[in-house]
């Protein structure tokens, strides 16, 4: 049609001019729309069939967790076991998937540099300042620094994309075990989050408005706190695993049920069961001074443990990144278990750090015991220092948005 058009317009210098210019523009816009498809379909993922995967395989870690229990296994071993399993079995699909997927990636970006810019523009190069800083690299440099960036990064992009597929999948039996805040409020607590901490909080704008809190009276009494704490400690060789995370190497991380009733019934002792119920209830403080949506609680709260001089450590994360989906963590509700802690010889600080480098210098925390920490899950960026000569323990409660 357009070179008939062009042909009837001879007559018409600037005529044919433009439509020749028009022909131009729609073969450019034609031909960016085809590369951004091949870009599309050289890294696509077929996150259907992982999505199936993972419920087939939770249908059997629960079928092998009740045979466990039917045999007189611990609940808690049974539980161990089948998550154990399940996690090996997705790790291996997932990573078997991203490596078909970086070689197709790789693959098409060899065509050349318009290859390379439609990965770039379709946001499918990681970092995509591959390709932006400097300019003028020669098209082999920047291929092989993709190769290089593709493979160091490949084992925590499949934990991501395990977490994201379980997420999704789990969503909707997820939300139904997830009670409003005030359903666990105790008035014992109400002097630890005054109006003008959650009023700060609710801020969420740097370091300032992270709540570092070390109340008077504390939740437990010393002997009770350090009760609970060797009780806890004892609990990490039974019911804890080896972080998978690759940013997270070397730690111990399980869960205790928030409900009183379930955690009475795993023979949780006096003082342990105190302090998760008064842990449990600090998200309401927040909750009743007003907040940006609804608040709900975990079915549980994370028990983390560093062993002493193993080097493990938490690199710099947030607890929840932007666009992640399914993950709706929006405060983080630290208490630390360290009794007796000695910062200047066992370190294991948390590192706070600003939003920017302008916003001036990291900020450390001590992890002593009955210390509260609480900041905006998706804001405060921080990190796990590694601890010398003693093992660190805490319990994390994330509250999630509704």
């Amino acid at each position: 049609i357009c070179l008939n058009s062009c042909a009837m317009s001879e007559s018409s210098t600037s005529a044919g001019s433009a439509c020749s210019s028009r022909c131009r523009c729609a073969w450019r816009r034609s031909s960016a729309r085809q590369s951004l498809r091949e870009a599309a379909a050289a890294v696509a993922l077929d996150e259907g069939a992982l999505r199936r995967l993972v419920s087939s395989n939770l249908a059997a870690s629960e079928a092998e967790m009740r045979e466990m229990l039917l045999r007189g296994a611990p609940q808690h071993e049974a539980q161990q076991r089948a998550s154990f399993g399940f996690n090996q079995t997705m790790q291996r699909a997932c990573m078997s998937a991203l490596e078909q997927r970086d070689l197709s990636l790789i693959h098409y970006a060899r065509r050349g540099a318009a290859s390379l810019g439609a990965l770039q523009r379709l946001g499918a190069l990681a970092p995509a300042w591959l390709l932006t800083r400097p300019p003028g690299r020669p098209v082999r440099l920047q291929l092989e620094e993709l190769a290089d960036t593709l493979d160091g990064s490949r084992e925590a992009r499949e934990y991501e994309l395990r977490a994201r597929l379980v997420r999704s999948v789990t969503e909707g039996a997820y939300n139904k075990l997830r009670p409003p805040p005030e359903s666990l409020a105790d008035p014992s607590v109400d002097h630890v989050i005054s109006a003008r901490d959650a009023a700060r909080l609710r801020g969420g704008g740097g370091i300032d408005a992270v709540l570092v809190l070390d109340p008077e009276p504390a939740l437990l009494p010393r002997h009770a706190l350090a009760e609970a704490s060797a009780e806890l400690r004892r609990l990490v060789a039974q019911r804890t695993q080896e972080s998978i995370n690759p940013c997270n190497r070397g730690s111990w991380h399980g869960f205790l049920p928030l409900d009183a009733d379930k955690a009475a019934r795993q023979g949780l002792g006096p003082s342990t069961l105190a302090l998760l119920r008064k842990l449990g209830a600090l998200p309401a403080l927040v909750s009743r001074c007003g907040w940006g949506r609804p608040l709900v609680l975990p079915p549980a709260v994370q028990l983390g443990f560093y062993p002493g001089g193993s080097g493990a450590r938490y690199s710099p994360h947030l607890d929840r990144n932007p666009g992640e989906v399914g993950l709706k963590r929006e405060i983080t509700f630290l208490l630390y278990l360290n009794v007796d802690w000695d910062t200047d010889r066992h370190g294991g600080c948390l590192r706070l750090h600003p939003p920017d480098r302008a916003s001036g210098a990291p900020v450390d925390v001590a992890p002593l015991g009955g210390r509260i920490v609480v900041f905006q899950s998706g804001k405060q960026l921080h990190e796990v220092l590694p601890c010398d000569g003693a093992d660190r323990l805490a319990l994390t409660l994330w509250c999630e948005y509704e």
